[in-house]
């Protein structure tokens, strides 16, 4: 039996620290937290958290939960700049980032370290997002961007959902791991410069994962550390949502990629959310879901200047990024 390992502030430098970024998630931060302290019966851990949103998280954290370390809020300064702005303050050998939507199963902790200590080679080992009934989700079946996943999104059917749930049931090397359940050396975090700023919000895990594997390291999923994921708890079908989601893939394009192949993304990642959007319009008021797909992709579809320049401060990015919807 594993004995617990105290988490107190003050005791001997712990093992993983967790960063947590929330934005307006009071009404999942508690049981989050409450999860993660569960999760880590056999390993020293830490728990800081920022909070980008408005909605009193942060003094619900301070208030129920004292042994997590709240770092001052800059603003909404995006995931990317906020779990840098974490990592300057962690003090373990491991950075485990978990969303504010994810709910550890019991001693995932541990076994995310057991799988570090089991796979040294690695310097990036991801546990399995769920569902509620504990299927896997296809949150660790995340596509680099590629022609060829885009050409199936124009499609209909995006690559990165056809997976086979055989592979989650053991540990596998793989190319890129959720960004809501990773847990990284802090070493290759630091010799890597962390994330990439310039994203503020979707593709940022992907960027990391490529710097990382361009360096020679490898990533690691390990099958038994698992999470429930609550996916997009601001809405999975939010325009903002998508708008960002789209905006994050340009930032990785104009990065990676030389002109001529980034314009071919672009003109596919658009035709993709054209598509949806004209399906909500015609079959619409028949099948109530296409309708609401179809108005959750229409700015991305009839609005392609916010989000061709990925986010660009000084071109579309400023026009969006303060909508409510």
């Amino acid at each position: 039996m594993i004995e617990p390992v105290s988490h107190a502030p003050g005791s001997a430098a712990p093992t993983v620290s967790v960063l947590v970024v929330a934005f307006n998630s009071r009404a999942l931060i508690g049981r989050c937290l409450k999860h993660i302290f569960d999760a880590a019966p056999g390993t020293a851990i830490e728990v800081l958290f920022v909070d980008n949103g408005t909605d009193g998280t942060q003094e619900l954290v301070a208030e129920e939960f004292p042994d997590v370390r709240i770092v001052q809020s800059s603003g909404n300064v995006g995931f990317a700049a906020a779990n840098n702005a974490l990592a300057q303050h962690a003090q373990g050998e491991f950075l485990l980032l978990v969303n504010p939507d994810l709910f550890l199963r019991p001693r995932a902790i541990d076994i995310l370290v057991a799988g570090a200590r089991r796979h040294p080679d690695a310097v990036a080992w991801g546990g399995i997002t769920i569902f509620a009934d504990g299927n896997p989700d296809t949150g660790n079946a995340i596509a680099i961007p590629s022609l060829k996943e885009f050409a199936s999104m124009a499609l209909g059917r995006s690559l990165a959902g056809q997976v086979n749930a055989a592979d989650f049931q053991r540990d596998a090397p793989v190319n890129v791991l959720c960004g809501g359940l990773v847990m990284v050396s802090r070493e290759a975090w630091n010799r890597i410069g962390g994330m990439d700023e310039t994203f503020f919000l979707y593709c940022e895990e992907v960027d990391f994962f490529v710097r990382l594997r361009e360096q020679g390291y490898s990533l690691y999923r390990i099958a038994e550390a698992r999470g429930e994921h609550l996916i997009a708890h601001g809405g999975n079908l939010s325009p903002r949502r998508l708008m960002f989601k789209t905006a994050g893939t340009m930032q990785f394009l104009q990065k990676h990629w030389p002109a001529p192949k980034r314009t071919l993304g672009g003109v596919l990642l658009w035709l993709a959310a054209f598509e949806r959007f004209l399906a909500g319009k015609m079959v619409g008021r028949w099948k109530p879901r296409f309708a609401q797909i179809g108005e959750a992709y229409s700015d991305v579809a009839l609005k392609p200047h916010l989000w061709w320049h990925g986010y660009d401060r000084d071109k579309g990015y400023k026009a969006w990024l303060d909508r409510k919807t």
